[in-house]
């Protein structure tokens, strides 16, 4: 007699083998039709940031009142003052009503209607600060008030026209992940359909069971865990959850969970009133008092910072073009290559970018995307001149294109390739504020690295000092404190005779 047990699902099979068989097909067949819906997604590319938009709307009021100014100046001296205190109450007025923050699915007419009352009140104020002090030249401020407002009123109208259409070909776009496969967050997501404010690029759930193959058109694209190794995770903009308010537990398992990844997260609260139609994602992702996680950067900061990345790295970049010059011949002239390395690292969000560096190893020991493994101490990979750049960080110099580009900042956690490891395991995985450190751009130099943490990670303990001091310069970080930062580069890579560089 044959011991030969039947193939899976023949008529002689046992039950119980015939149940295991079924279970394991069913989980290939979801798993299988996971990894399709994950494939299939495709996020908008060529997306504008809008928060960067309305500081570059602001910037371009101010210098075309400052032109004006400059301009009424010369042609009559005495109308200076006036129309300076008109481009003052201008400013304020625009950004008291909201004409800075875009939002695309405000009409095209709210704009404009705001700006006309936002110039004219400024006019008004101008004019009676004018009767008041000088009431000789109110004729003329009052011509020259009305072509500061016209002007206003030429840049706004362009705004409005390239803004919406910008939003109907879905650029300004927030991208959205919703977890939570609930039937409010269907109705909500029924609801934002029509709008071009929001992307939503699918549904995660931690309750795999439960969730629908799509949600609303929307594809379920697995659980919390299949959103972290999500390899589009870094073009999210927000995370959404929706949730009942009587699950407390779950909300601040799904907050802790959540809570490591770079972008902010925002809860909804599905109550059972819950009205979809009167209620707006796009609200619901920029209301300050619903983002959970993730830090809230100021315009005036990110504006600031920057005109600091622009006007020092300016500055720095012309300064070290001789001597990168000379840096690129004399990796050319050591060994046969290129003199610029490219490598592709993590940004902002954990968005991939290409960094510059000046070649320091030999090309037929390293790949296209870099070295093999971390660099140590006598490493034969490095050349000669390799070794003098990595020691001096001299290497590092082409990351001020980097900079200009605004890929990297001049100050800022230092930039790590995709899946680095600390010996034998991920980095991410040893640290669990690791994502936190992609809330901010990039950085030449950081508040790690003055404080002596640079170069390679050999040991969970330094990678977990590195991120606590990254955490610490995005919770701390400012102008003087950028600049102090700056002025310890220098002193601290001189006196580092440890790190292996």
């Amino acid at each position: 007699m044959s011991d030969r047990r039947p193939a899976f699902g023949g008529p002689n099979a046992p039950a119980n083998d015939l149940s295991a068989g079924f279970r394991a097909q069913v989980s290939g067949v979801a798993a299988m039709a996971l990894a399709e819906a994950r494939a299939a997604v495709s996020p908008p590319q060529d997306r504008i940031d809008r928060a960067a938009l309305g500081r570059a709307l602001q910037l371009t009021d101010t210098f075309v009142l400052l032109a004006l100014c400059v301009a009424t100046a010369t042609m009559f001296a005495p109308l200076l003052w006036p129309m300076l205190v008109m481009g003052v109450l201008s400013a304020c007025a625009m950004r008291t009503f909201s004409l800075y923050r875009v939002t695309p699915s405000t009409p095209a007419w709210d704009r404009m209607a705001r700006t006309v009352v936002a110039a004219g009140l400024a006019g008004l104020l101008t004019l009676g600060a004018v009767a008041l002090a000088q009431p000789a030249l109110l004729p003329a401020a009052a011509v020259e008030s009305m072509v500061m407002a016209s002007a206003l009123g030429v840049l706004h109208l362009t705004y409005a026209f390239f803004i919406q259409y910008w939003s109907k070909s879905g650029r300004l776009a927030a991208n959205i992940v919703v977890i939570g496969a609930t039937a409010n967050a269907r109705k909500l997501i029924e609801a934002n359909r029509r709008s071009a404010a929001v992307n939503i690029i699918g549904v995660f759930d931690d309750r795999r069971s439960r969730a629908p193959s799509r949600l609303a058109g929307t594809p379920y694209l697995g659980d919390l865990d299949d959103l972290a190794a999500w390899p589009l995770l870094h073009e999210v903009d927000r995370i959404v959850i929706t949730v009942t308010p009587k699950a407390a537990e779950r909300v601040r398992l799904l907050l802790k969970r959540l809570g490591v990844l770079p972008q902010p997260v925002c809860l909804l609260l599905d109550f059972d009133d819950f009205d979809p139609s009167a209620t707006s994602l796009e609200a619901i992702a920029d209301a300050p008092a619903a983002q959970l996680s993730g830090t809230r950067a100021e315009p005036g900061w990110l504006i600031l910072k920057r005109l600091e990345d622009l006007v020092i790295g300016s500055l720095m970049f012309a300064a070290a073009l001789p001597v990168m010059a000379l840096l690129a011949l004399l990796v050319k002239l050591d060994s046969p290559g290129p003199a610029l390395f490219r490598q592709t690292r993590e940004g902002f969000n954990g968005r991939p970018i290409t960094v510059l560096k000046f070649r320091s190893m030999r090309t037929d020991k390293c790949t296209a995307n870099g070295a093999v493994r971390q660099v140590e101490r006598d490493d034969p990979r490095v050349t000669r001149i390799g070794r003098i750049l990595r020691l001096s960080s001299l290497d590092e110099l082409p990351q001020l294109w980097n900079v200009l580009t605004g890929d990297m900042s001049l100050v800022g956690p230092r930039p790590h390739a995709p899946g680095m490891t600390t010996g034998a395991a991920p980095t991410s995985s040893l640290v669990a504020e690791y994502a936190h450190r992609h809330r901010v751009k990039p950085g030449l130099t950081g508040w790690a690295q003055v404080n002596g943490s640079r170069g390679p990670l050999h040991t969970p303990e330094a990678a977990r000092e590195r991120v606590r001091y990254d955490v610490e310069y995005i919770a701390r970080a400012s102008l003087w404190f950028d600049l102090w930062i700056m002025l310890r580069t220098l002193p601290a890579l001189l006196g580092d005779k440890i790190n292996i560089r």
